[in-house]
């Protein structure tokens, strides 16, 4: 009897888990905020849930909890060299609120137990409800954006959700050809290439280059690593370094191809305009940077900004994560980043051979979008990362467990 309502009860654990999952799979790609709360929400109730079952705290991954506690405390002290040292604060309070939480999710306790046994068909269900009815949307316009923002909200409102989906989509085609429930494997692999396909009807309809550019790769590199693994996370490796000169490279890009530049579109020249004058914010202060959560507040006008055509105010933020961890925490932040990259590569190879190359894809996915699109201390892109991960997680549990 004991034993049956254990069992419910973990029952009740992979249906809460289910649901923040179908929840970012079809609301998140309307609104990027809601995976801030499934990751960071999901975090605590379903961490709390496991803790009342197995009469034990699930405390987090030991290298991860190691390294994000280490990155907190640079980040403190660096804080203390701030130009603005209450703005630096506020953001490394808000880090903490996110960092925390989601580290629970990397707890061993998460494993294949807490993997509902319909998870894999209700979310190919969702994913396909959820880019379907993006697609809608995105076709007619953005009626329902516009009945709720107002006539003057824009399509660009979508492209968080669905870029974050982007990164998810790797772990769920890894659960559709190893998962336990029936199917040939030629079917299964049908079922990805669907899969792919609904995933590429909205990102050909958004307005968002980043999706498109961080499923294009992705995909490129699940391929290469099907076939050399080994190759393949080693050149993801060597790219992480490489991506430390990108302010640079824009930098002499800007000064010696400038008439090239009216050939880009606008928000990708804006994206120029903002890594060449960061690029020399970060000459200015190159060792320890100007302060976490600084950017925005960053002149813009020097050297060139006589010569932009796009950029007005100061950027919200670098839009490139090489360019923000440096120009805000100079070379401790940097060696933060790329410590980060190398460390999720290094635990994608230890997972199941069978999954590998998909964690390797879901690993360019993030670091696409990192590299050319949003702010990389933001809570929802964080929890997409944690939530990609729980789910490899719990799919290398299953295997080991010889059940995939």
């Amino acid at each position: 009897m004991k034993r049956l309502k254990q069992d419910k009860t973990l029952y009740g654990i992979s249906c809460f888990a289910l649901v923040f999952y179908v929840l970012v799979a079809t609301a998140g790609v309307f609104v990027a905020g809601i995976w801030a709360y499934a990751g960071i929400g999901g975090a605590i109730i379903l961490s709390a849930a496991l803790w009342a079952h197995d009469k034990g705290m699930p405390w987090p991954e030991k290298n991860l909890a190691l390294f994000a506690l280490s990155a907190l405390a640079i980040m403190a002290v660096e804080t203390l060299h701030s130009t603005s040292p209450v703005v630096s604060w506020r953001e490394w309070l808000k880090l903490v609120t996110i960092f925390v939480p989601l580290l629970l999710l990397s707890s061993p306790r998460f494993d294949a137990r807490l993997l509902h046994r319909n998870f894999i068909a209700l979310m190919l269900i969702a994913v396909f409800a959820g880019a379907m009815a993006l697609s809608v949307e995105l076709t007619l316009g953005g009626p329902l954006l516009q009945a709720v923002k107002g006539p003057g909200a824009v399509l660009t409102h979508y492209n968080r959700g669905l870029s974050f989906l982007m990164i998810l989509a790797f772990p769920l085609m890894a659960g559709f050809l190893y998962a336990d429930f029936p199917l040939p494997q030629k079917k299964r692999w049908a079922l990805v290439l669907l899969f792919v396909f609904v995933l590429m009807v909205p990102a050909g309809l958004t307005e968002s280059r980043a999706a498109k550019l961080a499923l294009l790769l992705a995909l490129l590199t699940t391929a290469m690593a099907g076939l050399f693994p080994i190759f393949t996370r080693r050149a993801l490796a060597v790219l992480a370094v490489i991506c430390v000169s990108w302010p640079f490279v824009v930098q002499k890009f800007f000064l010696t191809h400038y008439e090239l530049l009216s050939r880009f579109p606008d928000s990708w020249r804006a994206r120029i305009e903002i890594w060449d004058y960061m690029s020399y914010r970060i000459m200015e202060r190159p060792l320890l940077g100007w302060g976490l959560g600084t950017a925005h507040l960053l002149p813009f006008q020097q050297p060139h900004g006589d010569q932009y055509t796009i950029m007005s105010i100061p950027a919200a933020h670098p839009h490139n994560v090489m360019t923000e961890l440096w120009v805000e925490l100079g070379l401790p932040g940097l060696a933060l980043g790329i410590c980060f990259a190398i460390l999720i590569l290094h635990k994608a190879g230890k997972l199941n051979a069978r999954l590998v190359p998909f964690a390797l894809g879901a690993w360019m996915a993030a670091f696409t979008l990192s590299l050319v699109a949003y702010d990389f201390w933001t809570d929802s892109l964080f929890s997409a990362f944690a939530l990609a991960g729980l789910l490899f997680q719990m799919l290398n549990k299953k295997s080991a467990a010889g059940r995939a």
